[in-house]
């Protein structure tokens, strides 16, 4: 029985992954990065330097508000990749209409939080995709390599392979023995593929799947106005089918946020039953219709 449980794990955890679509997707977006992050920096570089180098004249603002503009629908493109490609929760938040003249429009563009975690991102594709796709093609080739060795050998083509300062796998016995190490390094190669997913869909989350507290309370009222009355759980629900579950939304957040509206007088809570209640005010549908 314990023998049967352990040769199931180790199917789970070693095996499954090969035939698990999520590992190919992964291996997708991990060679990607290589090529995308390349054209990311070059763009976003010269760019930044352009504008900032024109900035003594009155061509540099416009340079850079051009230049955060682009990066804008790059971080778009990023995420559906990242939701396509890694399964990520990447909710498009809405762009809040900006009033002023244009210089201030432009100004405020520049002083985005959000536009420049958005470069901050498309930035850091660059270094990572290389070492995702430098450590994806590494085990592959590698794996592959070992374990065509024997082949190769017996058909007197060199592997090509030195340890040290001595050529191996040149012989087919030598071949032979590095047949394990291709095994295992073939098997360890979903893992770490997933974990450079795993990782990228938590880089992309902190930087381009942000809601701001101002949309989550927008979002909160939208929904209240929807149930007319409802509880944190199904406001959850809504809101879940609404932004994507993810980290930009938790029930700490949404208690705090309800928390907030309530103070400011805009959502009545119904503490009466087991479940506290939430309704939109009067004061807060007033608010909502001018949003």
């Amino acid at each position: 029985m314990s023998s049967h449980s352990e040769r199931q794990s180790f199917a789970e955890t070693v095996l499954k992954p090969f035939v698990e679509k999520r590992t190919y997707l992964n291996l997708v977006f991990a060679l990607l990065g290589l090529p995308l992050g390349t054209f990311y920096f070059c763009f976003i570089v010269t760019g930044l330097s352009l504008g900032a180098g024109l900035l003594i004249t009155i061509v540099g603002i416009p340079v850079l508000v051009f230049t955060l503009l682009v990066c804008r629908s790059l971080a778009h493109v990023e995420r559906g990749l990242v939701a396509s490609l890694l399964g990520a929760s990447t909710f498009r938040t809405r762009e809040q209409p900006v009033e002023g003249t244009y210089w201030q429009r432009q100004f405020r563009q520049l002083v985005s939080a959000a536009r420049w975690r958005e470069v901050a991102y498309l930035l850091l594709r660059f270094p990572i995709g290389i070492a995702t796709f430098t450590i994806a093609v590494t085990l592959i080739s590698t794996a592959g390599m070992l374990l065509v060795a024997p082949v190769l050998a017996g058909f007197g083509v060199p592997a090509g392979l030195t340890f040290g300062d001595r050529q191996v796998g040149d012989s087919v016995a030598e071949a032979v023995l590095l047949v394990p190490i291709g095994i295992a390094i073939l098997l360890v190669t979903p893992a770490v593929i997933n974990a450079m997913g795993r990782a990228s869909r938590a880089l992309a989350g902190a930087l381009l799947c942000r809601v701001s507290g101002e949309e989550l309370k927008l979002a909160t009222a939208r929904a209240l106005v929807r149930s007319d009355e409802a509880d944190a759980f199904a406001l959850m629900r809504d809101l879940e089918l609404y932004f994507g579950k993810g980290p930009h939304l938790t029930p700490t957040r949404l208690e705090a946020t309800l928390l907030a509206l309530e103070q400011n007088g805009l959502v009545t809570a119904s503490r009466g039953s087991a479940r506290t209640r939430y309704s939109l005010s009067e004061s807060g549908r007033a608010a909502l219709s001018h949003t």
